[in-house]
């Protein structure tokens, strides 16, 4: 593949980043830094640096903020069609988009029949 023909996917920290930046604060770093907005998910995560002692991955992160954009129906998720608009949305199933692919792959895989003697 050349380089241009599909774009780049981005860090989980860096694509939170940019949905605090373009998204919810139409580009101000500024209004970024100043968030108080503790309720958010992405609240410790805005400022691209992951807290020291945060015991959940930024994925899990992204999804739970995804859950709570669809109002909790997981099926949404799936179907969710603001892939141009939403940073984030690559990383809505809680998996990076390479571990996903491999996850699907494994599943679709043909498995041995097993017969009993």
């Amino acid at each position: 593949m050349r380089q241009g023909d599909a774009a780049k996917t981005v860090s989980p920290i860096e694509a939170v980043r940019r949905y605090c930046l373009t998204a919810c604060m139409g580009g101000q770093r500024s209004l970024v830094a100043g968030c108080v907005d503790a309720d958010c998910p992405f609240h410790p995560l805005r400022l691209k640096e992951v807290p020291e002692g945060f015991g959940v991955r930024v994925v899990r992160v992204i999804r739970r903020f995804c859950l709570r954009c669809t109002l909790g129906d997981r099926g949404d998720i799936r179907r969710c069609r603001e892939k141009a608009a939403c940073p984030v949305w690559p990383y809505r199933i809680g998996v990076s988009p390479r571990k996903l692919k491999r996850l699907i792959a494994e599943k679709r895989r043909p498995k041995q029949l097993e017969l009993p003697l």
